[in-house]
């Protein structure tokens, strides 16, 4: 298995995670949390798994930018190549008309040259049977003596002059005949080899170009499969995403219930109880502020220095923070993340303060005084705290469920 086929296996594996997320959430009754939703880890895997898809996409695209660079060189060198090969063909063709020439030229020296030794034994036979003697039984002496001998002898001198010049030009012809032919023979293997050499140059560059265009073709089908397999992650991861959001609001609703029911039946408590207190005490309440436990160790109601100013309205701040999410580019979805972080933090208390870090009100802001950039009468304004602690999770989380998704990691926020 190669390289790429490993990394699609490693990446596709966590795509069944999407049969979950078409099964939906399991059923649960009213006092069983929500279940069957994506945890976050599981979110970071897919966002994850589609992050490395993208890298290998890149990767894939540098390499088949190269690939498709060196396809062009290699097609440029092909086409260079099959000049060269055709000039050296052209060339050859030409060459192959000069030595037709020279052939000829051969054959025509070569008739001359017969034609000469032709010519000279005709002269010879001529002057033989012209003069009417035979050349063997003379001297110098006989022509001295005899003078119509001389006048044939000085025939005979021409005769052999011209027959000696006609050898010598059918020689001649020969050797010309001779050195053609050298030269077409010559001249057709340099040629030829010339010839073969470019067609050999022009077929590897051919075949060079043939298979870089083959390697384009193969990694531009690679790079089509993991495009098609990054969109099929990027959906899994957003559906993934998806679902592990509406599991925090169910989560958060669900919490939401629980910390109604336990506040209920803590003010049936308080109210049975300060019920008796009266019928004890001839119909005198001693009524005691509400003890709570908050992420930084518990919370103390009564302590943030605003003395009867200090509106404690749990309701009313809930309230008021509902209207306030659209100015901070939320739905109505985060309520439920947001009342119980604050639930948990201050149970919407104006003056609730831990008696550990000193963090005071509704948003528990440590030290207390950064509220006094949303107003001066931070320390008994629950409006004044609740806008500073909103801008507060927008700033450093982006969202109540995000900084509620914080608060159950750490206990804090």
């Amino acid at each position: 298995m190669n390289p790429l086929s490993l990394r699609l296996s490693a990446i596709i594996v966590p795509l069944l995670v999407a049969s979950l997320l078409q099964a939906g959430p399991a059923s649960a009754d009213d006092d069983a949390p929500p279940s069957g939703y994506p945890s976050w880890a599981e979110v970071q895997q897919a966002q994850g798994n589609e992050a490395a898809a993208s890298a290998e996409v890149d990767r894939i695209n540098q390499l088949l930018a190269g690939l498709q660079q060196k396809s062009g060189e290699l097609g440029a060198a092909a086409i260079k190549a099959g000049t060269e090969y055709a000039k050296a063909h052209d060339a050859l063709l030409h060459q192959q008309a000069v030595t037709q020439k020279l052939a000829e030229a051969s054959q025509q020296a070569k008739a001359k040259a017969d034609s000469l030794r032709k010519a000279t034994s005709s002269l010879v036979v001529q002057a033989y049977e012209s003069g009417g003697f035979d050349p063997g039984p003379w001297s110098l002496a006989n022509a001295a003596i005899a003078p119509d001998n001389i006048q044939n002898f000085a025939l005979l001198n021409r005769v052999l002059d011209r027959t000696a010049k006609l050898h010598d030009d059918a020689l001649s012809a020969s050797r010309a005949s001779a050195a053609a032919t050298a030269q077409e023979q010559a001249a057709r293997d340099v040629l030829a080899q010339l010839d073969s050499d470019a067609a050999a140059k022009a077929q590897a560059a051919e075949s060079a170009r043939r298979a870089a265009e083959d390697s384009v073709a193969a990694t531009d089908g690679q790079r089509k499969t993991m495009v098609a397999q990054l969109a099929s992650l990027t959906s899994t991861s957003a559906a993934v995403a998806q679902k592990y959001q509406e599991g925090q609001v169910a989560l958060a609703a669900y919490q939401a219930a629980q910390e109604a029911k336990r506040e209920a039946a803590q003010r049936k408590a308080i109210a049975d109880a300060a019920a008796a207190a009266a019928a004890a005490a001839n119909n005198q309440q001693a009524v005691q502020p509400p003890i709570s436990s908050g992420g930084g160790g518990g919370f103390v109601g009564g302590g943030g220095g605003g003395g009867g100013n200090v509106v404690n309205d749990p309701a009313g701040a809930r309230q008021y923070a509902s209207s306030r999410l659209g100015a901070y580019g939320w739905g109505q979805d985060q309520m439920q993340c947001l009342s119980l972080l604050w639930t948990q933090e201050s149970s919407w208390m104006t003056d609730a303060t831990n008696p550990s870090s000193g963090a005071y009100g509704v948003a528990q802001a440590l030290p207390p005084d950064k509220y006094y950039s949303a107003g001066s009468d931070w320390l008994s304004n629950y409006r004044t705290q609740i806008d500073w602690g909103l801008g507060y999770i927008r700033d450093r989380y982006g969202s109540p469920c995000n900084a509620w998704q914080h608060e159950m990691g750490f206990n804090w926020y």
